[in-house]
């Protein structure tokens, strides 16, 4: 968020499951965090009903499998968490109470991952608040051990350096992303036209900072923050549009509806667009106000009228959509909507 400032149908779903969708293989050859989700030895435990890992029927767990092969990527309409790493700093920094490994068991598939060198790692920061957890040995570990486990599912992961110099974070990226073993896990060649079939059980980078010539994913040109025509450029050049939405800066949690009406507006845009259409969606649902306007408070006031919007207007195909607090109310409401919108 802060950049500068504060840096189911049941049986019908399971038969469908069954009949089309059989279980995937996936490569357990990798030493990773663990099947469990972990960081470190910090177990993240699933709680609550069953009934709450559940929408349409369907384990929020492996939403995807129920999903068609042929389903075009930017069709889909993907939950995500903005600064997703950041469960630490204060009031003015703190966008999430769910770590990473739990956020993938809720069905959150993109993530907004801010980094920084750190102890010759690359340290998860938001503003100058490290989150002590590390890219290399926890973040990057935790969603190929999920992959593992959940071969069905795609993450998207948006990349960004959250300060210091250029050429550490290029340089201590380079090596993550090159590393053999994790190859089979990253989707190299990004087009537009990419399907579901194509990115199960992988990864889709996307690069905010210039940090390696022979990139995996896709590479952000003209990233401004607010609304503007993003551009997704592979490492051949080929390229997708992207109808972008990430106004985030407000003078106070009194502008909510300023915030509410740019997402409405950004998602009408992604949602109008024709089937044949391969144009992307990118929104934030996240913002702040500094002093007056913490995250918190603008996640109270947007999430839920943002999720009432959609539903009440049947919008589907809306892109990928990062949030701030899944875990609460209305952050719960809309990563619901949005999961269910591609099933039912």
């Amino acid at each position: 968020m802060g950049r500068k400032y504060l840096q189911s149908f049941y049986v019908l779903a399971l038969i469908i499951s069954a009949l089309f969708f059989p279980a995937f293989s996936g490569d357990n050859n990798i030493k990773t965090a663990g099947a469990n989700m972990s960081y470190g030895n910090r177990l993240v435990m699933q709680t609550g009903h069953k009934s709450a890992n559940l929408v349409s029927g369907v384990e929020k767990v492996e939403w995807m499998k129920v999903l068609q092969d042929t389903l075009p990527v930017c069709k889909i309409s993907i939950p995500g968490t903005h600064d997703s790493g950041s469960t630490k700093g204060g009031c003015m920094l703190k966008t999430q109470t769910a770590d990473i490994p739990a956020q993938l068991q809720k069905g959150i598939r993109a993530f907004d991952i801010r980094l920084k060198e750190k102890n010759g790692k690359l340290g998860v920061f938001h503003s100058h608040a490290f989150q002590d957890i590390y890219w290399e040995e926890d973040v990057l570990l935790a969603f190929i051990s999920f992959l593992q486990a959940h071969p069905s599912e795609t993450l998207i992961v948006s990349l960004k350096k959250e300060g210091g110099e250029i050429k550490d974070y290029a340089s201590l990226l380079s090596a993550s992303l090159n590393t053999p073993a994790y190859q089979r896990y990253f989707i190299a060649d990004f087009h537009p036209e990419l399907t579901l079939k194509s990115c199960r059980g992988k990864i889709l980078f996307l690069h905010r900072d210039h940090a390696m010539d022979n990139y995996p994913g896709a590479a952000c040109i003209g990233w401004d923050d607010n609304t503007c025509l993003l551009t997704l450029r592979n490492k051949d050049g080929k390229e997708a549009t992207v109808f972008l939405q990430d106004e985030y800066q407000y003078n106070s949690g009194k502008e909510a509806g300023k915030k509410i009406a740019a997402c409405i507006r950004n998602f009408d845009r992604i949602c109008e667009e024709q089937t044949f259409s391969r144009r992307w969606g990118i929104s934030f649902v996240s913002a702040t106000g500094l002093h007056s306007g913490i995250p918190l408070v603008f996640a109270n006031k947007v999430n839920k009228p943002v999720a009432d919007y959609l539903k009440e207007n049947r919008k589907r195909n809306c892109g990928i959509v990062f949030i701030d607090f899944i875990e609460s109310s209305g952050g719960q409401k809309l990563v619901e909507y949005l999961i269910g919108g591609n099933i039912y």
